[in-house]
Formats: structure tokens, sequence, C-alpha cells
């Protein structure tokens, strides 16, 4: 397109813009406004999977993780459905977490030991007198570069395709720290894709830790499917019939820890 068909494109554009206003405005009876349609929610459910590696100065350690993941409104609910390793046999360990950011809480349970807790984001006001807040400033506290004599950070677009039907946004990070005295330097490398469309939701990370020595760690993560239909509510609510542990522990060890009373019926 040469130079001269750029402000020609724009004057009809404006042209057809001033004709449509003007033929609405000679109409003697009103349109009726067009409802806006409703906005889609940001809901999915999906399914993914987890490897970690670490090596040690005496041995290589694995593990693996299937885990299930979904959101609702300012619900978001996550599974975990298996968990293996080879270091030790471990025992059937199923266990559900929801946020719900509008009450600030998170709840958790486990279809395994039948129990439930919830956790507050924030601690509830104690019962009593009101007491006058206690003034504190923005910036509180030591510094963590106070710690650090080495801290090299680097964070790079690298470009946008599609991950398991979404699209996404791939980010590649390098970074060295060192600890204030300390000579070892420890190198972190990680690649991921964000979900354009759910807030930054990771579909891929891929991390590796080099502290130094002998020892490393891997991490990979990378969600296997994901539908973008929104998830019933239920699947949001503790099921009926489950006990009240005592904290987040009790909900996944089955263990002979005090349990309170049975979950209300919905």
């Amino acid at each position: 397109m040469n130079r001269m068909a750029v402000p020609i494109t724009v004057w009809g554009v404006f042209a057809v813009v001033a004709l449509g206003s003007a033929a609405g405005a000679q109409s003697g009876t009103p349109r009726p406004a067009t409802p806006s349609p409703s906005p889609t929610p940001l809901a999915f459910t999906a399914r993914a999977h987890a490897d970690i590696t670490v090596v040690t100065t005496d041995r290589t350690i694995t593990g693996s993780a299937v885990l299930g993941m979904s959101q609702r409104a300012n619900l978001t609910r996550v599974d975990v459905i298996s968990l293996k390793t080879d270091v030790i046999p471990l025992p059937p360990i199923s266990a559900t977490f929801v946020v719900d950011r509008s009450a600030r809480t998170v709840t958790a349970w486990s279809n395994v030991t039948k129990r439930y807790y919830v956790s507050r984001m924030s601690p509830s006001p104690s019962p009593g007198p009101a007491t006058t807040p206690k003034p504190q400033g923005l910036f509180v506290g030591t510094s963590f570069l106070a710690g650090l004599d080495v801290m090299d950070v680097s964070v790079k677009l690298t470009g946008h395709t599609t991950t398991a039907g979404i699209a996404t946004s791939g980010l590649a990070i390098d970074a060295h720290f060192a600890k204030k005295g300390s000579t070892n330097v420890v190198h972190g490398t990680a690649t991921t894709q964000l979900a354009d469309d759910y807030g930054a939701f990771p579909l891929t990370i891929d991390v590796a830790l080099d502290p130094g020595g002998a020892q490393s760690l891997k991490l990979s993560y990378a969600v296997d499917e994901l539908t973008r239909a929104v998830p019933a509510a239920t699947g949001f609510r503790v099921p009926v019939g489950y006990a009240k542990a005592t904290s987040m522990i009790g909900v996944v060890l089955n263990s002979r820890l005090p349990a309170g009373q049975p979950s209300p019926t919905h």
C-alpha cells in the first residue's frame, strides 16, 4: 500500500461512520438497544503431569505426580490424583485443594481419609474490644538483597505459540545467585508457556537448578489436556459426610488425629 492509500482509507472509514450516524439521526423512531453478549467465563478443566529428578552426592531421587485443575469464577481447584517416588513406597495419596479468592480461604479434602480442613489466607479478627491497628510503613524489614553477593537474572519473551490448543506466550529465565560471603554461585534456568486467556496460567514449566558440586534438580510440568467448559459448582464443595480434620496434615495422612463433625449436607 502506497502512502496516498493510507489517508484515503482512513477518510473512507470516517465517511462510513458519519453516514451511519446521520442515517440513525434522521430516523424518527429510535432503534432498540441491542443487548451486549454476556462475557464468556474464564473457566476450564485440565489434567497435567509433573516429573522431578534430584541428584545428591550419593543418590538420584525421582518422583512423578498426576494433577487435575479446574477454575470457575473466583474458585480454583487443584487435585493431586497420584504421587509416586522411587525412594519409598507411598500409600495412596489423594488430596483436593480449593482456593476461594472471594472468601480468601483454602479448603482441602481427601477421598482416601474422608476428611477436610478450611484455612484462611488472612486471620479472622478475634472477638473482643476493637484495638487500634499499629501503623506500618510500606518498606518494613530487611531487604533480601542484603544477604546476597551475586544476583544476575534475565527474563526473555521467547514468542507466541499454541500449547494444548491454547494460545500461549513463552518465557525463558536465566539466573545466578550467591549468598553473602559465599563463593558458591547457584545457577538456575526455567522455560514456561503461559496461557494468554487465563491470567498467565502455566501450561508447561521446565526448571533446572545447579547449586554447585554434584547436586542438581530438574522439574518438568505440562498440561496434557484442557477443556474450556464451565465445571459444575458441586466440584468445589466438600463432599457430604467428610469429617473435619484438625490441620491440613490430618487431611492427607490417614492418622489417628481427632476429627470433628461430618461436613453438612448440601
